[in-house]
């Protein structure tokens, strides 16, 4: 189930129109298994007063008055509805997207699927940054099974000293259970977590959950530091890219199961 971020114009015309774009959302039948929300949660909704269009009205399931809602609506123009024809565009073409992959993929090669929905063999761990433009299976062209795959910010692996992790419990459940027999951590170019990590201060502490977990990357931050120190702030984010996954990740990977 999706949950999209709307902006508040766009929250109230959806409140006064929640049946039709419930509908949208959750009511055809061929998207029906990934996107409708389990009975139990819409059973929940219903007990509360709600009826199971409301969900477009989240987070809140307070009603609004009719005047309320009216006087939201006031404030609607052409761009507005502009902008809620995009969001719904938008959805229509993730729907479109998963129809094609239905049809062309899927279905084409349902033995494969299935035998899939029993277990899963990969044969690697990728460890990514989750920049929405770089995609190991877009770049490397990896298939459904081939890759177990976790992605953070800046593609790092925290220390198992400093706690668990979600990177780290995913390391070790594809080491311990699925036995994968390659590792591989992808990094990137101008990458934007690394840059805030070259950014924070040595004397500082971790001011948000961004700088908390990029301070991982600490030791790759002074390991170029000390071999960069006359290149200017760009090129060492360049190397800093390239440290981070030579000697942090692939070290800690190594050594840490």
């Amino acid at each position: 189930m999706v949950w999209p971020i709307r902006s508040r114009i766009i929250s109230s015309v959806l409140r006064s129109k929640a049946p039709l774009v419930a509908s949208y959302v959750h009511g055809d039948s061929l998207v029906s298994s990934i996107t409708r929300p389990c009975p139990k949660f819409m059973n929940w909704v219903r007990k509360d007063g709600c009826h199971a269009s409301a969900a477009a009205s989240l987070p809140s399931f307070k009603e609004k008055q009719p005047e309320d809602i009216g006087n939201e609506n006031k404030g609607l123009d052409v761009g507005n509805m502009t902008e809620i024809d995009g969001y719904l565009n938008l959805f229509g073409l993730m729907k479109q997207r998963f129809l094609n992959f239905k049809n062309q993929k899927y279905m084409k090669e349902l033995d494969h699927y299935e035998s899939l929905a029993e277990a899963q063999y990969p044969k690697f761990m990728v460890i990514a940054c989750a920049d929405s433009r770089v995609c190991p299976s877009n770049i490397l062209g990896f298939q459904p099974g081939e890759v177990f795959m976790i992605r953070n910010i800046a593609n790092l692996v925290p220390m198992m000293k400093n706690g668990p992790s979600e990177c780290n419990a995913a390391l070790q459940f594809a080491v311990t259970t699925l036995q994968v027999e390659n590792i591989l951590v992808i990094g990137h170019s101008s990458c934007a977590g690394i840059e805030a990590l070259m950014k924070m201060q040595e004397d500082t502490e971790p001011r948000n959950y961004i700088h908390n977990w990029v301070a991982n990357g600490k030791v790759a931050k002074s390991k170029t530091k000390a071999a960069t120190s006359h290149l200017c702030f760009d090129q060492q984010c360049r190397f800093c890219e390239k440290v981070s996954v030579i000697f942090h990740h692939i070290y800690y990977v190594k050594f840490q199961f």
